[in-house]
């Protein structure tokens, strides 16, 4: 078993409000320009969320399986999500990021 080391992902932690806010941004601007696929943004925040919450037990030292599940999230939503448009595209890089920062903000908030 490995040991903790929360320090490895506490850079991330600490930018997650600005991620949270330019992720928001760049879904909102692909909205005004491109038809806004719902389904796809909510899976991508999901995966993202899931990601997130699976490399922070990995970084408070549950195990090495932590951190090959969690980055493997994102390749698995690539191929599973169906991207015909580069607008499917985006809301998944943007929504996927969303989540992730949210659950980083989450464990900020809750380890205070």
């Amino acid at each position: 078993m490995s040991k903790p080391q929360p320090h490895v992902g506490l850079s991330l932690v600490n930018k997650a409000p600005l991620g949270l806010v330019s992720t928001a941004l760049i879904a909102i601007i692909a909205t005004l320009m491109f038809d806004l696929e719902l389904l796809t943004l909510a899976y991508a925040s999901a995966g993202g969320l899931l990601c997130a919450v699976i490399l922070i037990a990995y970084w408070l030292g549950k195990g090495g399986i932590f951190f090959i599940v969690g980055v493997s999230i994102p390749l698995l939503m690539v191929i599973i999500m169906p991207l015909a448009t580069m607008a499917a595209l985006l809301y998944l890089v943007s929504g996927f990021f969303f989540g992730f920062c949210l659950a980083l903000l989450g464990y900020k908030l809750t380890a205070k």
